[in-house]
Order: structure tokens, then sequence, then C-alpha cells
């Protein structure tokens, strides 16, 4: 049997596939994409279209809520960077490691000067590692976002380039699939 990274990689994905964790009990359509590496998160695993009408599957909206997911399938342009913004700010996994951004390394409240009505007379910000700045991790407007960590995950995806805070891979969900890459030594 050859022990290849590639073909680890197919095989686990038809295992994945023939576990049925997708939340839709069919193929979702497509073909197969494989990724980087087994515990890549940004790639989609499937893809349909050419060029410029190329799509790609959020690998994890696809994933039933159980495993973290939306249980639906989302499917978004990757040449003209929807799928891109999708994966960086509604989930917060980084491009460059498909890996999730680091988290502030602390936080602090400040207060703002001379804010305007309906703007947040204190504002919380976060410990970059990478930069050592404080950044503001919400709005300065007072008021509910859909993304709470957008603010983060902006600032993260300019200045971290890759880096991660030593230490910061605990971020799996430790099922079926997990322990089947552990075994598989991936």
């Amino acid at each position: 049997m050859p022990k290849s990274k590639l073909f680890l990689i197919r095989n686990l994905a038809l295992t994945v596939r023939r576990a049925s964790l997708f939340n839709h009990s069919k193929d979702p359509g497509g073909i197969c994409n494989p990724p980087r590496d087994p515990r890549d998160l940004y790639t989609p695993r499937f893809v349909k279209g050419k060029g410029r009408s190329k799509i790609g599957l959020c690998p994890i909206c696809i994933e039933s809520p159980l495993r973290g997911g939306r249980g639906q399938k989302l499917w978004l342009s990757t040449k003209f960077s929807a799928f891109n913004y999708h994966m960086q700010f509604a989930h917060g996994v980084s491009a460059t490691t498909g890996r999730p951004f680091s988290p502030p390394l602390s936080y602090r409240t400040s207060i703002r000067r001379h804010p305007l009505k309906f703007e947040r007379s204190e504002i919380l910000e976060g410990r970059c590692h990478k930069c050592k700045k404080w950044v503001p991790v919400e709005s300065t407007k007072d008021c509910e976002v859909k993304v709470k960590e957008l603010f983060w995950w902006k600032h993260a995806a300019t200045c971290h380039q890759g880096s991660q805070v030593l230490g910061d891979d605990d971020f799996y969900e430790q099922d079926d699939v997990f322990r089947r890459l552990e075994e598989l030594g991936l």
C-alpha cells in the first residue's frame, strides 16, 4: 500500500465521507480537492467550475453543528476573494497556515476621549503577540455585531503572517476523524 502523504489525505477524505460526518447524507457535489495537510482548516474540500467561475465549499460550514459547523452548503468564489474573506472573517482561519488565528495575549479596557453620541466611552483592546501593540477588539460604535472577533481577526490577517502563539495548537475537535489522523501519524 502506498505511504505517500497525498494517498493518506485522499484515503482520509474517503473515510470522512463514509463516516457521514457531513450534515447532508449525499455527496456535497463538486470534485474532491485534497487539503495541504489533513489538519488544514482553510482549503475547500470540494470545488466546482474553472477559472473565474471556480467556487469552493466552506469546509467548516458544511460540518454538522455537533462538530462546530452550520450544517449547510456554502459555495463561495475562490477567484474574487469571497472564499478568503469568509474563512478569515467568519471563521478566523488564516489562509497562510490553514489554522485559526492566535487570540490576544491579554486584554485591557481603555477610556476613549470625546466619544460621539452613539459610540462607546470605553473600548476593549487585545495585546498582539507579533507587533506587541494594543489593538481594539470591538467597534467604537455602541451596538451588537454578528461576529465579535471580527476586529481582532482583521488585525491578525494583516499582522500575524503565519505566526502563532507558542503552544496555541489545541483547537481541534477530538472526535473520530481526529483520532483517525492521530492513528495515521498525520
